[in-house]
């Protein structure tokens, strides 16, 4: 069940899966149109593990809106002054496409990042899906099903070799088309925020890391996730098979396991990854 609270007149949406018998945490950053209902599978799963705290960040989820003049950086305190609040000394970040620039950030402002897991992302929007961006938030603007349909096609291909594909994009669709336009408001000024945003410091991200892509992905492609991990000190890079944007319903299982390898200490080497990916 989620919990709400406010805190300097900031809104605040999260959920705390506990593990019995760790002391150890983790941080889970969600994509811009995820809620914590959505990603329940992934919250139990790492649940096994440690203790999770899964955050709708501020201006994201069902929380309130909030401005794209309020940047990526200062979103990222704002998570902060949650996890302080919460009395977490250290964790492992989990982050999911949107999450990714709030998890970086994180890394450069606290101390207590343990690792950084990432999927589906980069910490900003690349040139090359700059276009491809502004095309969803204009779609936004129109009506819901050419936003839902715009969205899943920026973000998704049409393959035979993905699990459940055409079920997961038409789900995907109707879910999206009944976005009211609170929730539209909300996902184009968090795609202008990110539009503007720039990583503070990379240098930062030293700790053990792993940067998790579909192989698909149209959108945070091969390329530009691996340049992303490349810039990192001590990142591992894994491509997951048969997936696209989409890799947390078509992968659920595959993407868990990688997502928490690093905070079970039991992987090393990219190479173990890649077969935990395989």
């Amino acid at each position: 069940m989620y919990k709400t609270l406010n805190l300097g007149d900031i809104e605040y949406r999260y959920a705390i899966y506990g593990c019995e018998g760790s002391d150890n945490y983790g941080i889970f950053l969600l994509g811009a149109l995820q809620e914590i209902a959505t990603v329940e599978f992934f919250s139990k799963y790492f649940a096994r593990t440690l203790n999770t705290i899964v955050i709708e960040v501020p201006g994201t989820g069902e929380n309130a809106v909030l401005s794209g003049t309020v940047t990526i950086r200062e979103q990222s305190k704002m998570v902060l002054d949650l996890i302080q609040y919460l009395g977490v000394e250290e964790a492992h970040i989990f982050a999911v496409s949107y999450g990714t620039a709030i998890g970086v950030e994180l890394c450069d402002i606290w101390n207590g990042v343990k690792s950084l897991s990432v999927a589906c992302g980069v910490p900003g929007i690349p040139e090359s899906a700059r276009m491809a961006t502004i095309d969803v938030i204009a779609a936004a603007r129109r009506d819901r099903k050419t936003f839902a349909n715009t969205f899943v096609n920026v973000l998704t291909v049409d393959k035979d070799t993905i699990p459940k594909n055409d079920v997961i994009r038409r789900s995907v669709i109707r879910s999206v088309s009944k976005y009211d336009d609170y929730r539209a408001i909300s996902f184009i000024e968090n795609s202008i925020r990110l539009l503007a945003h720039k990583p503070t410091n990379l240098a930062a991200v030293s700790m053990p890391a792993v940067v998790i892509v579909g192989e698909h992905d149209p959108y945070a492609t091969l390329k530009i996730t691996k340049g992303f991990a490349d810039q990192l000190q001590n990142a591992h890079y894994v491509v997951l098979k048969d997936a696209d944007h989409l890799l947390h319903l078509q992968q659920p299982e595959k993407l868990a396991q990688a997502l928490i390898a690093l905070a079970k200490n039991q992987i090393r080497t990219t190479e173990e990854f890649k077969q935990l990916a395989s």
